[in-house]
C-alpha cells in the first residue's frame, strides 16, 4: 500500500524545473523551453531569447536508483558548449541527514563541473572518474552519481551502468555477518559459542561504525516507498530479507539477539552493571512500557502516507553509529537508550525499538496460538494505512492549507 501510494503521488504530484532553480547556475536565465529530442531536457534562454544553456532533471529516469533508503531527484545545468555548470539536489526520498551531508559536500557536488554530457554518460566506474562517495553517506552520494550518469544516457542505446549488478566488499561483509549470526543462533556447541563475544565485538565495530547498514524504519519505509535496490546493494537486500524470513521459519530472533550492534551494547551494560541498580517492572508497567514502540510504528505509518517533512532516522538510535552523519535526535535516542539499559535490562530493545517490534511480530508463533492483542493492533494498522491512503488529499489540505 505504501509503494502504490507513493507511486501515485510521484505521477500526479511531479516537481517541474523552475527558472529560479536554473538561475543559480545561469543568472541570466529567463525562459525554459522543452527539448523535443529524446534527451527530454530544457533549453535555457535569456529575456531576448538568446540561448544560455541546457537543464535536465534526473527523475523519473533515475527512479529505480536507490541510495540508502530512496531515490534522489537532481538538477544538472550545462552551458552552450554542453559543459556542466553545476548540480543541485531538488528532492530526495533518501534519509534527510544523508542527503544534507551530500548536498553540503562541495568537493563531491563540484566534481561534475566542466564535464560534458557525453563524458558523464560514459562513466561506468566512479573511482576511475575520480568521483568518491561522501563519508557517512556513501550510498546516497553514489546513488546521486549513478542517477546523473543514467540521466545523461537517455536517448543512447547502450545499457545503463546503473542497472548492472554490483557486488562490493560491503555486501560480502554483510552476508558474512549474517551467516555468522545464524551459526551462533542455531549451533549450540560450546566450542562454537565461546567465539560469541569476539563476534559481537567485531559486529559492533564493523556493522555499526564501518558499514552503518543497520535495519531501521527509515530504511524499510524508503524501500517500501521507492523500490528494493537489489542491483546497487545486493548484500544489504539479502541481509534485510534474511532478518525477516529466518525468524518466521525458525522462531529465532537472529538479528535482534545476535547481530544488532545496539543490542550488543545493552547486553554489555547489563552484564557489568551491579544487580542492585537494576529495576524490574511489574506486569502492568511492562504492558504500558511496551506501547511506546507501537506508537512509534504508528508515527512511521502516518509520516509515510501523509508525506510529512520528518526524518524517521531520528526516532531510532541506529544512525548514531555513523559518526559523520548522525543527527542530534538519533544521538539523543542512542544515549537515552543506553543509559536506560543500565537500570532496566535491555531497555531499548524491550520498550523502545519499533524495528525490533516489527521483527518480533513476524516471528512465527505456535500453531496453537489464538488471535491476540497483537493481531488486533495489526488489523488497526492495516485499516489506518487504508484510510491514510484513501483520504490523503483532504488530510494534506487540513494539515498544510488551513
Amino acid at each position: 500500500m505504501i509503494r502504490e501510494h507513493h507511486l501515485r503521488l510521484r505521477v500526479q504530484g511531479d516537481r517541474p524545473i523552475t527558472v529560479s532553480e536554473v538561475t543559480a547556475f545561469l543568472p541570466g536565465a529567463h525562459k525554459l523551453s522543452p527539448d523535443p529530442s529524446e534527451r527530454a531536457g530544457l533549453f535555457v534562454s535569456d529575456k531576448d531569447g538568446a540561448p544560455l544553456g541546457y537543464a535536465a532533471r534526473t527523475m523519473p529516469w533515475s527512479r529505480d536508483i536507490t541510495g540508502y533508503s530512496g531515490p534522489t531527484d537532481a538538477l544538472i545545468v550545462f552551458d552552450n558548449d554542453e559543459r556542466a555548470l553545476g548540480v543541485a539536489i531538488r528532492h530526495s526520498y533518501d534519509t534527510p541527514s544523508h542527503v544534507s551531508d551530500v548536498s553540503g559536500d562541495y568537493y563531491f557536488m563540484e566534481r561534475w563541473n566542466g564535464r560534458s554530457w557525453d563524458e558523464i554518460s560514459a562513466i561506468d566506474d566512479l573511482n576511475k572518474a575520480e568521483i568518491y562517495g561522501v563519508s557517512g553517506a556513501s550510498r546516497t552520494s553514489e546513488a546521486l552519481a549513478w542517477s546523473l550518469t543514467e540521466r545523461a544516457q537517455v536517448g543512447k542505446t547502450d545499457a545503463s551502468s546503473a542497472n548492472r549488478l554490483r557486488v562490493r566488499w560491503q555486501d560480502v561483509a554483510l552476508l558474512t555477518i549474517l551467516l555468522s549470526g545464524c551459526v551462533f543462533a542455531f549451533v549450540k556447541n560450546p566450542r562454537v559459542q565461546r567465539w560469541r563475544l569476539p563476534f559481537s565485538i567485531a559486529v559492533f565495530i564493523v556493522l555499526g561504525f564501518v558499514l552503518g547498514d543497520l535495519l531501521a524504519q527509515s530504511l524499510l519505509i524508503g524501500w517500501a516507498q521507492s523500490r528494493i535496490p537489489w542491483q546497487q546493494t545486493p548484500g544489504l537486500v539479502l541481509f534485510a530479507a534474511a532478518c525477516f524470513i529466518v525468524p518466521w521459519f525458525s522462531r529465532q530472533p537472529v538479528y535482534c539477539q545476535f547481530i544488532c550492534p545496539h543490542g550488543h551494547a545493552q547486553r554489555w551494560l547489563m552484564k557489568y552493571t551491579p544487580v542492585r541498580w537494576m529495576i524490574h517492572f511489574n506486569a502492568d508497567t511492562k504492558w504500558s512500557a511496551k506501547t511506546l514502540p507501537v506508537l512509534l510504528l504508528a508515527l512511521v505509518l502516518i509520516v509515510s502516507f501523509v508525506d510529512l517533512p520528518f526524518d524517521l532516522a531520528g526516532i531510532e538510535p541506529f544512525d548514531a553509529y555513523l559518526l559523520n552523519a548522525a543527527g542530534k535526535a538519533t544521538i539523543a535516542v542512542a544515549i537515552i537508550g543506553l543509559v536506560a539499559a543500565i537500570f532496566v535490562p535491555m531497555a531499548y530493545c524491550k520498550y523502545g525499538c519499533p524495528t525490533g517490534l516489527l521483527l518480533d511480530f513476524l516471528r512465527r508463533r505456535s500453531a496453537h496460538d489464538k488471535l491476540s492483542t497483537r493481531d488486533a493492533v495489526a488489523l488497526l494498522f492495516l485499516i489506518g494505512a487504508f484510510c491514510l491512503a484513501q483520504f490523503h488529499t483532504p488530510i494534506q489540505s487540513w494539515l498544510f492549507e488551513r
